[in-house]
């Protein structure tokens, strides 16, 4: 019996740095699909609903679904370090949701899904600057690689379609900003993440009431697949994405992850082309070749 308790502790003890070595990857995997998926969700739903009308859905559902999982555990429910919840929620989960959705309506989701992954340059930058994280030469040639591509597949010497551009770069900036911001909270001491997913959600929400003159709910095309998309971008990629995205953040360098989230968009490039014909050409192609570079380069720094 003396020899079985041993070989059972040291088979539990490999079992479990096997899972916590590779959750993170399996994780970070799983959301990297999610979210690249999401972008033809979106597309396709806002066939059926207007830009404001869908925010103003996509956002409440994913909000207070988070919210909901807080108040269901039943303790831990005072906000912690209300200052840099409200930066997150009004950064997060209202502008960079709202800049998002308005670029999608104009843009091919592809295309904008790429715009919104300028984040990575943004995070590199921001995190040097708030989070004191190295910026080495192989970040520094990441970022001229994943910049060049970004470059060839947006194309912005031609003049058509620059509202959206630029409205996704901005989606990008403030998804940054509020992935660093929370990463800087999480560094502060001991943070309860679902108390703080909770609360950021449920002030992201409070600016919606703003937007109601400008939706129109009698105007939805209401059909299963648009029920379903809705619910897979609020309950999803909002609410579990946001756990997951944080989870993640607390554990590896905020610069690393996000330029190696860089993944997305070129997901997200197949996935539109096979889903609604968004076919990529050569210059996206080269641009995506050019990202792809930059996420080996930032992985061996």
């Amino acid at each position: 019996m003396s020899t079985l308790n041993p070989a059972r502790r040291l088979a539990a003890n490999l079992a479990a740095l096997s899972a916590s070595r590779w959750l993170p990857y399996a994780l970070f995997a799983g959301l990297v699909t999610m979210w690249a998926y999401n972008y033809v969700v979106m597309k396709v739903t806002l066939q059926a609903a207007t830009p404001i009308t869908h925010l103003i859905i996509r956002t409440t559902i994913g909000s207070l679904t988070l919210f909901g999982v807080l108040l269901a555990r039943g303790h831990g429910l005072r906000p912690q370090r209300l200052k840099q919840t409200l930066q997150v929620g009004l950064t997060t989960t209202f502008a960079y949701g709202l800049t998002v959705t308005l670029a999608l309506v104009a843009g091919a989701a592809g295309r904008t899904s790429v715009l919104v992954f300028t984040m990575p340059f943004w995070v590199a930058l921001l995190s040097r600057w708030l989070l004191a994280e190295p910026f080495t030469a192989n970040a520094r040639r990441a970022l001229v690689a994943g910049f060049a591509g970004l470059m060839l597949i947006v194309a912005p010497w031609q003049l058509h379609g620059v509202l959206p551009m630029l409205l996704a770069v901005l989606a990008g900036f403030l998804w940054a900003l509020g992935s660093v911001l929370t990463k800087k909270t999480a560094q502060q001491g001991q943070l309860d993440s679902l108390n703080f997913s909770g609360w950021q959600a449920l002030i992201g929400l409070a600016p919606l009431p703003l937007l109601l003159p400008f939706a129109d709910f009698a105007a939805i095309h209401w059909s299963p697949a648009f029920v379903l998309g809705m619910v897979y971008s609020g309950v999803f990629s909002s609410a579990v994405g946001w756990l997951a995205w944080l989870w993640l953040l607390r554990r590896l360098p905020a610069s690393t992850l996000s330029f190696n989230a860089l993944v997305i968009p070129v997901l997200a490039v197949a996935m539109a082309a096979t889903s609604l014909g968004e076919w990529p050409g050569s210059g996206e192609l080269l641009g995506m070749l050019l990202i792809g570079m930059g996420i080996v380069l930032i992985a061996r720094r």
